[in-house]
């Protein structure tokens, strides 16, 4: 009987997981609010449902096993979405995380907690709702801090305080404004950023996958604005963040299944900002590793979904190339003219130009990582002239507002 992995979310995100799937094999359900989707036409089954609703997950799932469709493994790429699938893994004893571990990972103060237990250095917190923030002694702050929803991501609603004037009103939007039922106040670390991406194969193995660094705009709000793979960082150092992956992953109780990081080197060392248990987003792993390496993420966490083995060959660097990523950013407002997109594909180097708007859209103010409407991949076989051709490609790529 031909094998179904269930795959979570319809975008271009998952599109190479999609593909490599069907180079494996098999089957592919997908699941994605947007009846439109570019996934649709891909996949062998579609089923047009919220990639929140863990409910209809399983609810879909039955059916379809009713009917004869083997699903035997679900995996969520790029999207945040883990609770989803640990509580289908929970409901059909599929391999991979648990909800438990998805709904520890979610929310930024629990997980906070339990690094606390797991004896791992840690920031200062603290968590706020809409009815305690008015009588929170802002005196008693260290500056600088961060204030961000509990359980938000692609830093939406994330801002650096120096000092505590404004805080209030930022807590007031981010608990009553965009209606998240927490915020959390938390030490802001200064430092270089990344990406530190690892699984535990179906016996519970620990493979190191990648590391990336990760650039920011952080005045004010921490935007990403490119990324690097492979890391820049020592052996050394890569090997304390595979370490810090480790602990955590163990600490959360993981038989099997991705754990991936967002770290910081500060003066005092690494320091872990939160963790999830899915495949990264940002065009990392599906995109960014493979033109730097030729690693085979998708392949892992598919694989790994299935309680199968990994291949061996599939975390060789076979290319030993620079990839970077980095983005137009035109000013904010009504998009009037979109030009420069295919001379820029046209560039030796440049592997993708992935546009997210059209005429017509806005162009957000840069508050968050979600803001950017366009992203550049390239790659070299130096970060010399890697930065090159991302830089003459930006320039080509012409975003009018007004």
């Amino acid at each position: 009987m031909k094998e179904y992995i269930w795959i979570i979310g319809g975008s271009i995100h998952q599109i190479p997981a999609i593909e490599e799937a069907k180079s494996l094999g098999l089957g592919i359900v997908c699941s994605d609010y947007n009846k439109d989707c570019i996934a649709k036409k891909r996949v062998d089954i579609f089923v047009n449902i919220s990639i929140y609703d863990k409910e209809a997950h399983i609810k879909e799932i039955k059916r379809l096993k009713k009917e004869g469709i083997n699903i035997t493994g679900i995996v969520c790429i790029a999207v945040d979405a883990a609770i989803t699938m640990g509580a289908v893994n929970d409901y059909f004893g599929f391999c991979g995380i648990s909800e438990e571990i998805a709904t520890i990972c979610k929310d930024k103060a629990l997980f906070r907690k339990k690094m606390d237990e797991w004896d791992i250095e840690n920031a200062r917190f603290d968590v706020l709702t809409k009815d305690d923030f008015n009588n929170f002694d802002l005196d008693k702050l260290n500056f600088p801090i961060i204030v961000k929803p509990n359980n938000g991501f692609g830093s939406i609603g994330a801002k650096i305080f120096y000092n505590k004037e404004g805080i209030k009103e930022h807590l007031e939007l981010i608990l009553k404004e965009l209606k998240f039922e927490k915020a959390l106040i938390e030490e802001y670390y200064v430092g270089e950023e990344q990406t530190v991406e690892a699984i535990f194969d179906y016996k519970g193995n620990f493979t190191p996958e990648f590391i990336t660094d990760r650039f920011f705009k952080k005045e004010v709000y921490p935007v990403e604005i490119g990324l690097r793979n492979p890391s820049s960082l020592s052996k050394k150092v890569q090997d304390e963040l595979f370490s810090l992956a480790k602990k955590v992953g163990k600490g959360l109780g993981i038989k099997s299944g991705t754990i991936k990081l967002d770290s910081i080197l500060t003066n005092k060392g690494a320091r872990i900002i939160e963790a999830t248990v899915r495949v990264a987003g940002g065009l990392d792993p599906y995109f960014l590793v493979p033109a730097a390496t030729g690693k085979n993420i998708m392949q892992n966490a598919i694989l790994t979904a299935l309680g199968k083995s990994l291949k061996k060959d599939s975390l060789i660097n076979k290319k030993n190339k620079i990839a970077l990523t980095g983005s137009p950013l035109p000013t904010p407002g009504i998009i009037k003219s979109i030009k420069g997109l295919e001379k820029a594909k046209e560039l030796p180097g440049v592997k993708e130009v992935f546009i997210f708007a059209k005429v017509g859209d806005k162009v957000k103010e840069y508050f968050d990582g979600t803001s950017r409407v366009c992203y550049i991949l390239v790659s070299a076989n130096n970060e010399k002239e890697a930065k090159e051709i991302l830089d003459e490609a930006i320039k080509l790529v012409e975003i009018e507002t007004q």
